[in-house]
C-alpha cells in the first residue's frame, strides 16, 4: 500500500513538472506572436501615416503649381528667387473691381489701365506656409505645414518652369537628398504676353 502511494506521488510530481514546461513554452510563443503583431501594427501606422503626409502634401504641391502658372502665363515681368517670387501680371480691373478696357501700345501689345502699370503679385515661404499676395492686400494662404517645401522658378524668357519638392516622412531618421528630390512636382508655363523686363517677345 506504501509504495502503491509513493508511485502516485511520484507520479503526480512528473505530471505536475510537464503542465509547468508546457505553460512556460506556450507563454513564450504566445510573447513572441504578440510581440511580432504589435511590430507589423506599428509599422501599418508608420506607412499609413506617411502615405496620408505623402498625398497631402502632393494635393498641396499641385495647388501652388497651379497657382504659379495662372499668374506665370500672364506675367510682364518676373523676379525669381526660391520661395520668394514676384510676379507682374497686367492691371485687368480698376480700384472699383470693373474690367479695364485693353488698349494697343503701337508695339503690338496690349495694355489695361494705364500705360506701364502693373499688379504685383509675392509667392512666399513664412512660418510654414506659402502666401499668395496681390499688390499690398492681405495675404492669402495657399497651403500650411509646409515648413519643408522649396519652390524653385527658372527664367528662360519665354518659357518659365516651376519645381517644388517637400521632405517626405518615414519611420525613421531623415529623408535623403534623393528622397527629396523624387518628389519633385514641374510645371512648364509658356508667357503669352510681351515681357517688359526683357526685350525678347514670347513669339
Amino acid at each position: 500500500m506504501h509504495q502503491r502511494s509513493k508511485k502516485r506521488l511520484s507520479s503526480d510530481k512528473a505530471v505536475a513538472g510537464f503542465l509547468l514546461s508546457e505553460m512556460m513554452i506556450s507563454t513564450l510563443i504566445f510573447a513572441s506572436i504578440s510581440l511580432g503583431l504589435l511590430m507589423g501594427f506599428t509599422a501599418l501606422e508608420r506607412n499609413y501615416s506617411a502615405s496620408s503626409d505623402f498625398a497631402l502634401n502632393h494635393a498641396d504641391q499641385m495647388r501652388i503649381s497651379d497657382y504659379l502658372a495662372l499668374d506665370l502665363r500672364r506675367a510682364l515681368a518676373l523676379q525669381a528667387a526660391r520661395n520668394d517670387t514676384t510676379i507682374f501680371i497686367p492691371n485687368y480691373y480698376d480700384a472699383s473691381g470693373n474690367p479695364q478696357t485693353p488698349a494697343l501700345d503701337g508695339n503690338g501689345g496690349v495694355y489695361y489701365g494705364a500705360a506701364g502699370s502693373s499688379v504685383s503679385i509675392h509667392y512666399y515661404l513664412s512660418g510654414g506656409t506659402i502666401y499668395r499676395q496681390q499688390n499690398n492686400g492681405t495675404p492669402i494662404a495657399l497651403a500650411v505645414n509646409v515648413q519643408d517645401f522649396i519652390f524653385d522658378i527658372t527664367d528662360q524668357g519665354k518659357v518659365v518652369s516651376t519645381r517644388i519638392t517637400f521632405n517626405p516622412t518615414f519611420t525613421s531618421g531623415r529623408a535623403s537628398a534623393d528622397a527629396t528630390a523624387a518628389t519633385a512636382f514641374y510645371n512648364v508655363t509658356l508667357l503669352r504676353n510681351t515681357r517688359t523686363d526683357n526685350h525678347v517677345g514670347v513669339y
